[in-house]
């Protein structure tokens, strides 16, 4: 599953005269560059901006938050579709309060200090990871990260602080406070969002 689906509903936003007019309609087909949209039955009277070419901002709704993207337009919808350029390394997605955590073993490299630790996370939050490891390290420890993501979804780069030590399990640490670049923050929500919903994730 991707975060795109038939059927989804969308805005599409443009500037007429000096206000914004938003249009509510639903994705109709997803192609590999392109969405086909179905219109509501009022957009002739906006037909101007929907024309060949012409630049629309985009708002897709999901359950676990809104994408945003810019778009072009491919196909007016005087032919025989309604068509918008469609680029997934363009969408930004802002999480709704319901992004979930998932209990997810995937490989952590972690720089502390002078040395390099390969271990395992075993929980993955928008605010937090959970990890394994035998090195010892103490709250507020500073660590330099790389989260590396299966299914070709990527590698992300990013500092956080340890801010918690298990009571009961001297090995199991809870990182937070992360600072890393808007793409890599947008390459986690995807990933999460992913492996949330993909009943075939481990095939």
């Amino acid at each position: 599953m991707d975060v795109l689906k038939v059927g989804q509903k969308l805005s599409i936003y443009f500037q007429k005269d000096d206000k914004l007019v938003e249009m509510l309609c639903s994705i109709a087909e997803i192609k590999d560059d392109r969405l086909v949209i179905d219109l509501p039955q009022y957009f002739m009277r906006y037909i101007e901006f929907l024309d060949v070419s012409k630049r629309l901002t985009v708002k897709v709704f999901s359950k676990v938050g809104t994408l945003d993207f810019n778009a072009v337009v491919i196909t007016s919808p005087l032919e025989d579709n309604f068509e918008i350029e469609l680029d997934y390394n363009a969408m930004k997605l802002t999480p709704g309060e319901d992004m979930p955590v998932i209990n997810a073993v995937e490989t952590l490299n972690i720089k502390h200090g002078d040395e390099s630790i390969n271990t395992k996370t075993f929980e993955i939050a928008t605010e937090y990871i959970k990890f394994y490891s035998d090195k010892k390290f103490e709250q507020n420890d500073l660590l330099d990260c790389a989260l590396i993501l299966p299914h070709n979804c990527g590698t992300i780069y990013f500092k956080a602080t340890l801010t918690e030590v298990d009571p009961i399990y001297e090995n199991e640490y809870t990182m937070s406070d992360f600072c890393m670049t808007e793409d890599d923050r947008q390459t986690l929500l995807y990933y999460m969002y992913i492996y949330s919903n993909d009943t075939d994730w481990d095939e």
